[in-house]
């Protein structure tokens, strides 16, 4: 025996109606979710940065070239370089998602120890 599913008239399209109400709620998780892999990813690469700065300068290198040359393309527009002796830190504005919270961005600080080799 075939079951039948029988459907009242008044039920077709609701769930496309739903899912449309969850729609905005969705997006604002998406854009949450990619702003927070933003933050993570310039993070990580100004700790890279530093890093790199750091062993530079105490090889008696150009740190702030070789901080500048370790960090995406996309985030050397807004950083900078500091040195203090054998402490190097450098500064990377997060990109935005939203252009509107453009002036908003925060800025995230990383630096690196290392001693000077003679």
């Amino acid at each position: 025996m075939i079951a039948r599913r029988f459907r009242r008239r008044g039920q077709r399209g609701s769930a496309s109606v739903e899912l449309l109400g969850y729609m905005p709620i969705l997006m604002l998780l998406l854009v949450a979710g990619i702003q927070l892999f933003l933050g993570a990813f310039t993070a990580a690469s100004a700790e890279n940065a530093a890093r790199a700065g750091a062993r530079a300068a105490s090889k008696g290198g150009l740190g702030e070239f070789a901080a500048m040359r370790a960090l995406q393309p996309g985030l050397r527009r807004e950083a900078s370089t500091r040195q203090d002796g054998e402490r190097f830190e450098v500064s990377v504005r997060v990109p935005v998602v939203l252009p509107p919270l453009q002036g908003h961005a925060p800025t995230i600080t990383r630096s690196a120890t290392m001693p000077f080799v003679p």
